[in-house]
């Protein structure tokens, strides 16, 4: 019996090694591969990069921005709040398998991804309940969201994603994001990374309007400067990452490796590894 439970452990182990965009490093990540496809190496410019294809599309995840409205207008110095409600997705509860994947979790389960303008997401885990957002400047703003699982990982679903555009102030203009036009929405990695958490670091992005393939959209990944094209909308692990700084950007390019116009399909990140 224990010997069948060892190899039980043994076969849903993957074990694969780390390059470091600094050097050599030796890294051990364990997938439950019953559950989740095996990483795979991205080929090109930056060393420790993986294709982990594990992404399930969910066709019930469905979420709906109750508020605010799109167009509603805001006064000068009032405090903004979003609420937002999903179906086929249960915010506040553990995604399974979730103790397998090896990734940053949160402990509070999936949530969603609330994003204004081109801000850092913020997480937001009570179904329909108003989440506080701040105070904004005066202008037209945007907010996107859409549904993560425990890992941060976004449901790569078309209902899983909504935006609304809203005003502050005596402001006139049109939407940030024109409808039906390609968008690229940058997700993770941000903040801060350390421990176990910094081993294998989630790259994660909402693609919109676009189907990347080789001979189609792509999205350009760059990480301290070096830069490879990404074909397919899949979460990627990078690993190795030395202590200290590390700056990450995505670019959404077209048919012919050319930058995709629109306010938020080039976005830039620092994160920060200890």
């Amino acid at each position: 019996m224990r010997n069948s439970m060892t190899r039980r452990i043994t076969a849903l182990a993957v074990i694969f090694a780390a390059l470091t965009l600094h050097g050599v490093v030796n890294a051990q990540i364990s997938i439950d591969t019953t559950k989740f496809s095996k990483a795979v190496p991205v080929t090109g410019d930056i060393p420790g990069l993986f294709k982990w294809a594990n992404s399930r599309p969910s066709d019930s995840a469905n979420v709906t921005i109750v508020s605010p409205k799109e167009g509603q207008r805001f006064k000068v110095g009032e405090s903004l709040f979003v609420a937002v409600t999903a179906t086929g997705v249960s915010l506040g509860a553990q995604t399974q398998y979730a103790e397998l994947c090896g990734l940053a979790n949160s402990a509070q389960g999936q949530h969603v991804h609330v994003i204004v303008d081109n801000l850092p997401y913020k997480a937001d885990y009570a179904d329909g309940k108003p989440f506080a957002l701040g105070v904004p400047e005066p202008g037209v703003h945007t907010i996107r969201v859409f549904a993560s699982r425990s890992w941060h990982e976004s449901i790569k679903s078309p209902g899983s994603f909504r935006k609304v555009s809203f005003y502050v102030g005596d402001v006139k203009g049109g939407s940030p994001i024109q409808e039906e036009k390609p968008l690229l929405t940058y997700s993770r990695p941000k903040d801060v990374y350390e421990g176990e958490a910094a081993r294998a670091i989630l790259i994660d992005f909402f693609v919109s309007h676009a189907t990347l393939s080789p001979d189609g959209y792509k999205v350009r990944l760059t990480i301290d400067g070096k830069s490879t094209t990404l074909t397919e909308w899949v979460p990627y692990l990078i690993t190795g990452l030395l202590p200290g700084e590390h700056h990450f950007k995505l670019d959404l390019l077209d048919k012919q490796n050319k930058s995709v116009s629109g306010r938020y399909n080039s976005t830039e990140r620092t994160i920060t590894v200890k």
